[in-house]
């Protein structure tokens, strides 16, 4: 047994085909299948299942797979030891970020992690949260950090926190900026959402079921920048983290208001693949940014403390 035939075989359980696993793997379909019968001749049991849609791993193979992890996390954790031993902080880092946090967050962020880390090349790729969450499985990203709606095999998460939303409209729907509301409370609205599955949207689409958001019409983006730019042409209005409404303060065609007395909440986690550990340089890149986001979160407080200060006293805060 060797390390390739590890990651043939993680691949092929995670991919769910041999032809996918060669794929990730940059091989042949038929040279991962020879990798794997070698490998269940050696155990003496049988680790995949071949279906026609593809591979699952028997009961045997899901319990090599998690040890299989371990010892390429292992291997991965032993590599990066000795790279930063020999080299000091240097490398590459790629990194996905939800589009909001890319857009409000993630600035600051490289500033500071450029200027500190000058070996280190980065490489942020952009999409919506669903095509970078591939990514991630498939390797080509470090990590991704934003919203995910269902385990997946391969993947890990870690939970980051739960973040307020806000109502942000084109102004000429004529709402007063800043004052918190109550969806509930609000007549039917124009909503521009988003359309990754791995958004607010699933969460937005249940509470309009629920009667808790009355909405006029509905509209799909899945472009950050365009929705925002449509916004503020119009008198739509989008359900969007603080972060991106705090970013738009001060902006006279869009009216940013918080939202009070709601489930609704953005749920941010870091996703990584299971197999590979973050790297140093990635893992201080990512304490970097959750620190501009704590910074964040703050300001946001004092301005809605400040926001619920001023109200003519129908809202009061809790």
């Amino acid at each position: 047994m060797d390390l390739r035939q590890i990651r043939f075989f993680v691949a092929a359980c995670e991919e769910g085909s041999l032809s996918a696993a060669a794929n990730r793997l940059n091989c042949t379909a038929s040279g991962v299948s020879q990798q794997m019968s070698a490998l269940e001749a050696r155990l003496g049991v049988g680790l995949l299942e071949r279906t026609r849609r593809g591979v699952v791993p028997t009961s045997a193979g899901r319990r090599f797979y998690e040890r299989s992890l371990a010892i390429l996390k292992a291997v991965s954790e032993a590599e990066m030891e000795v790279e930063d031993f020999t080299a000091g902080l240097s490398g590459a880092v790629s990194a996905g970020f939800a589009p909001g946090l890319a857009k409000a967050i993630l600035p600051s962020t490289l500033a500071r992690f450029t200027r500190e880390y000058p070996k280190v090349d980065i490489d942020i790729a952009s999409g919506t949260a669903d095509s970078l969450l591939a990514e991630v499985a498939g390797g080509a990203l470090d990590f991704f950090i934003g919203q995910f709606e269902k385990p997946q095999i391969g993947l890990s998460a870690t939970s980051i926190g739960r973040f307020p939303v806000t109502l942000v409209s084109g102004s000429r729907r004529g709402l007063m900026p800043m004052k918190p509301l109550r969806l509930a409370d609000m007549p039917p609205l124009k909503l521009f959402t988003p359309n990754a599955a791995n958004s607010l949207r699933p969460k937005i689409d249940a509470a309009i079921r629920n009667g808790e958001i009355r909405a006029e019409r509905i509209i799909s983006i899945a472009s950050l920048s365009a929705g925002l730019e449509f916004l503020s042409q119009t008198d739509w209005s989008a359900i969007l983290p603080y972060w991106i409404g705090q970013k738009e303060l001060g902006n006279d065609r869009l009216t940013v208001n918080p939202i009070i007395d709601s489930a609704l909440a953005v749920e941010v986690a870091l996703i990584y693949p299971t197999r590979h550990p973050l790297s140093r340089a990635a893992g201080i890149l990512y304490d970097q940014f959750i620190q501009e986001l704590r910074r964040s979160e703050e300001e946001w407080q004092r301005v809605m403390a400040s926001a619920l200060s001023g109200d003519d006293g129908s809202i009061k805060k809790k």
